[in-house]
Parts: structure tokens; sequence; C-alpha cells
């Protein structure tokens, strides 16, 4: 396994215990995230401790809440200077678990050295749009905007 792939797969099992610190040493100090979508759900974070804020504030996609989850599966790839996964996973709100989202995202690790210089997190964004359509009052991130 690569030293790219290594840090990856520490980067998001830190991501995944809350390790804020573990997943800030895996970043460079200008680390760029980027998620597929108009604000509020997709957007760009620039710098190591705007990205941290971002992620752990869940302001990419459609925020914090009492969510249930599936991973269906992940697919690791290395690449030259990046790791790319694929993965498609199921979410719904444990208030509504018949409403479940089925996701399929892309998500590429571009490295610098043997720290992450940017995520690119590519999302079909279309199906949050319908969950919030569907779900806006019990999204707090959505709750009270106009639809």
């Amino acid at each position: 396994m690569s030293d790219r792939m290594q840090c990856a797969r520490a980067y998001e099992k830190a991501l995944f215990a809350g390790d804020r610190e573990g997943v800030g040493r895996r970043f460079t100090d200008d680390v760029v995230y980027w998620v597929a979508g108009a604000p509020p759900i997709g957007g760009e974070w620039k710098g190591r401790e705007r990205v941290l804020e971002a992620l752990w504030d869940r302001e990419p996609g459609l925020g914090a809440a009492d969510w249930g989850n599936e991973d269906v599966w992940r697919d690791w790839y290395d690449a030259d200077d990046r790791v790319i996964i694929e993965i498609r996973e199921r979410s719904w709100l444990k208030s509504d678990p018949e409403d479940v989202m089925d996701q399929r995202t892309c998500v590429v690790l571009k490295f610098r050295g043997d720290q992450i210089c940017e995520l690119r997190d590519y999302t079909d964004s279309h199906i949050y749009e319908e969950f919030v359509r569907r779900h806006r009052s019990e999204l707090r991130k959505f709750a009270g905007q106009p639809a």
C-alpha cells in the first residue's frame, strides 16, 4: 500500500472517529475542500482551519441532524498524486427511516508530498436538494429558510 493510500485511509479513520487533530495532521496548511453544487449544499473552503471547521460543523451537504446511515461499498484507487474513493451509501433521518437517500459519491484526495492538499467531493447534489424539499423543517441547516 502506498504512503498516499495509508494517509488517505488514516484521514478517513480519524474523520469517522471525530479526531479533529488526526484529520488536521493529514492536511497541508493551504488545503482546499471543494464540494459539487451551489451553496449551501456545495462550495469551497480554503486553509487547514477553515476546512476542519467546515467538516466539523457539517457545512457541506445537508448539515448536522439525527442521521442513520449505511455504507454499501467503498472502492479505493491509488493514482499518481491522488487517491480516489468511490462511495455508495444510504442515509436517512432517524425520524423518517423509510425515506432513504441512496447516494453515490466520488471523492478525490490530491497530495503534495505526504499530505492532502485538495479534496474534491463529487456528490449528486440534486438528491440532497430533493431531500431538503421533503424534510426542510427537520434539517437545522435549512429550517426557517424559504423553499
